[in-house]
């Protein structure tokens, strides 16, 4: 049962009476299907799924399908009418309403969750739908304005890239979304200023691609988040992007049964150019211990080639945090050991 998210009561009463003039064959009044536009602007487009699985519900809770194809050519003749009712009906649980909603939206989405809402159609379990919603966003998706475009991509936390129905073409519309110039800019400057909300993670799942490979470096040195810099710094130090791609069972003891989890990585070079002598420095005096304890990881497999190591060590070895001490007092003998 899902009980993660509940419509609003206004927006759950308008769409059932807005289902009931669809199934009668009547086109619902104007105003009625503007208010349901309006407060599904107002939804969260990080709970689009759920959301969408109660909208569909609510718009058909008098659908009994006695005669679907009837019904179906009755909601499509009223769409024709009023194509208004393309931005409700993309979420109708018929496919064949679904495909004809798509092809009749002309509404730029003016909200992440609209916006998230017709993404989501791009991986619709109905090839048709699938090759309907990518004819759509090639029309709409160069529209739609960057802050929305944006807020909807940290909402989902780019989880499409782990979507698996739809094809490369429809695929590379979300591509095309966020490669668009004006976009990218604010997408940076969202990781670059804003605290709140997973964006290390969502950061990790984007740099599946090298759109924001050129970016690392500011995020790295400025960014607000303590994790976003951590994870910056740790792909330009490693030249490579990992991400987690599912789970796998590891033996811990197998005479015992005994096993665990253990996260499936997928790899990316990253080849930015960087000095990494001084990105280490520099992240050394990070006021994260999160960020040190990232540098300091780098600097354990370089740490002959890094200048003035020996004037660094004592304040590491004060360091208030207790993983910055221990990484420090490694360093020390492998610095002894190799004079």
């Amino acid at each position: 049962m899902l009980t993660d998210y509940d419509l609003p009561p206004a927006l759950e009463a308008d769409l059932v009476a807005l289902g009931q003039c669809l199934l009668a064959g009547t086109a619902p009044p104007t105003a009625l299907v503007a208010a349901c536009v309006a407060r599904l602007d107002g939804l969260p487009a990080a709970q689009v799924v759920t959301a969408s699985v109660r909208i569909r519900n609510a718009l058909c809770c008098f659908y009994y399908p006695r005669n679907p194809e009837q019904d179906r050519r009755r909601i499509c003749g009223v769409l024709a009418t009023m194509p208004m009712l393309a931005q409700v009906l993309i979420l109708h649980r018929d496919g064949h309403v679904r495909e004809a909603a798509l092809n009749a939206l002309v509404t730029v989405p003016r909200s992440p969750f609209m916006l998230a809402a017709l993404a989501m159609r791009l991986n619709d379990w109905a090839g048709p739908v699938r090759t309907a919603a990518a004819w759509c966003a090639g029309r709409l998706f160069a529209q739609v304005a960057p802050d929305v475009a944006v807020a909807m991509g940290l909402a989902l936390r780019a989880g499409w890239q782990d979507w698996m129905r739809w094809a490369p073409a429809q695929a590379a519309c979300m591509d095309q979304l966020f490669a668009r110039p004006a976009v990218r800019v604010q997408l940076v400057a969202r990781f670059a200023t804003a605290c709140d909300g997973a964006l290390a993670v969502t950061l990790r799942s984007f740099l599946r691609t090298p759109l924001l490979d050129a970016a690392l470096p500011m995020l790295a040195a400025m960014a607000r988040q303590a994790g976003v810099r951590a994870t910056a710094l740790q792909v330009l130090l490693w030249g490579q992007a990992r991400w987690k791609t599912g789970t796998r069972r590891e033996w811990v003891n197998k005479s015992l049964g005994l096993d665990r989890p253990v996260p499936e990585l997928a790899r990316r070079d990253v080849r930015q150019p960087v000095d990494r002598n001084a990105l280490i420095a520099m992240a050394l005096q990070d006021r994260s211990a999160l960020v040190r304890r990232t540098a300091l990881r780098a600097l354990a497999q370089c740490w002959r080639d890094f200048p003035g190591l020996a004037t660094i060590l004592p304040a590491l070895e004060a360091d208030p945090s207790p993983t910055v001490q221990r990484w420090a007092g490694y360093l020390r003998p492998e610095r002894e050991s190799g004079l």
